[in-house]
């Protein structure tokens, strides 16, 4: 079920790939292919510490322990991997749905793809678009619902093949005492180093994780512009905000793209670029679809995201750019543009924990065959 070699990726992808990993890329592709050890989660310390949220974590069964890395971040056990027995009538969930439910998550109506003929409250399996069983679970809706009308919970997962506890039926999330953020992501946030009473644009914004991150960081005392070209997306992290009690945000759908020409007025003491990527780094990945096509596409946007970046931050105000991503294009040779470009330079990061980039030594790649956490990037520039 696995990534078990190189073949799954399209052929120009994995050239790129491996003239920058070599051999190593079989190693980090197979990292990619399973969870981390453990499991991050952001504690919103504006209203609870990380021991009330670690001591009720361990009550249900699962190890709970502090970041050595992030103060506000706790880690918990990943259990499995576990057999999953293809039993059952067939529901095919879509790619991030199935990786989702392969972590031991509900399968949520949007994320069905096709099913077989079954009857509510029968046992089914869960497989992803290319027949990789991922669980199996009770279902709770008709097979056939018009897709107008697919809402709501469609398979109740009972059997997944790692396991972790229902974080968002818990009165922990419930309260809006935590919400899931990876390392790097939370340290990104970090390294914009927010402030109180500052103006802070983070330009693709949506969901929203590192944006509520910084809010927490600013003791939700300043400004945050939460722009996001997309209303659903934006959608989830006004409800997140509302959850977790944060009034500094004020989200705005807008292409970031052009706030140099809509927004002339708008000028920010730091500036968070997380824009679109291939999300090579993304794991557990049951498969990758992306393509080389793709990820010189995601370049060139890149680009124009950092172009208006550095149009809007003040002389001496922080940019951070960061994806999720493995590639050259997407990472170093952006930074490379900007150097070039845009009147930055970059700036040592103080929370260390990847590797230098290739060719440039004041960025950090976090990579998967070295580290329990997804394949990330952070790069970090202070405005001439």
């Amino acid at each position: 079920m696995l990534i078990e070699n190189l073949l799954d990726y399209e052929d120009n992808l994995l050239r790129s790939l491996i003239e920058i990993y070599g051999a190593r890329l079989s190693a980090i592709i197979s990292a990619i292919s399973r969870p981390p050890k453990e499991y991050a989660l952001r504690v919103n310390t504006l209203r609870t510490d990380i021991y009330k949220v670690i001591n009720e974590i361990n009550e249900m069964g699962f190890n709970c322990r502090a970041s050595e890395i992030i103060d506000e971040a706790v880690l918990v056990e990943i259990k499995g991997p576990y057999q999953v027995e293809k039993l059952g009538k067939l529901v095919v969930a879509k790619k991030g749905a199935a990786e989702s439910v392969m972590l031991g998550s509900k399968l949520y109506a949007p994320g069905v793809l096709r099913c077989e003929k079954y009857r509510v409250g029968e046992m089914v399996r869960i497989e992803d678009p290319r027949g990789h069983i991922v669980g199996r679970g009770i279902a709770l809706m008709p097979p056939k619902v018009d897709d107008k009308k697919k809402r709501g919970l469609a398979v109740d997962t009972k059997e997944s093949i790692y396991r972790l506890p229902p974080f968002r039926e818990t009165s922990l999330y419930k309260l809006g005492l935590i919400r899931e953020q990876g390392i790097p992501a939370m340290i990104v946030s970090r390294e914009l180093e927010p402030k109180k009473g500052e103006i802070i644009v983070d330009m693709c914004a949506a969901p929203g994780g590192k944006t509520l991150h910084i809010a927490q960081l600013i003791e939700d005392q300043g400004r945050i512009y939460a722009f996001d070209n997309s209303k659903d997306r934006l959608m989830s992290l006004i409800e997140d905000a509302e959850r977790l009690g944060f009034k500094s945000i004020i989200p705005i759908c807008h292409d970031s793209r052009f706030l140099d020409v809509d927004f002339p007025s708008l000028k920010a003491d730091k500036v968070l670029v997380d824009p679109p990527c291939s999300a090579l780094g993304v794991r557990p990945k049951l498969y990758e679809d992306s393509n080389y096509k793709r990820v010189l596409g995601c370049a060139e946007y890149q680009k124009q995201f950092m172009k208006v970046a550095s149009k809007i931050v003040k002389k001496g105000g922080i940019i951070v750019y960061s994806t999720c991503t493995l590639t050259l294009e997407e990472n170093e040779k952006i930074v490379e543009f900007a150097l070039e470009n845009l009147g930055l330079e970059l700036e040592d990061q103080y929370i260390k924990v990847g590797e230098e980039g290739f060719g440039i030594k004041l960025v950090q790649r976090f990579n998967p065959d070295k580290l329990e956490m997804p394949g990330y990037f952070i790069a970090k520039f202070v405005k001439k």
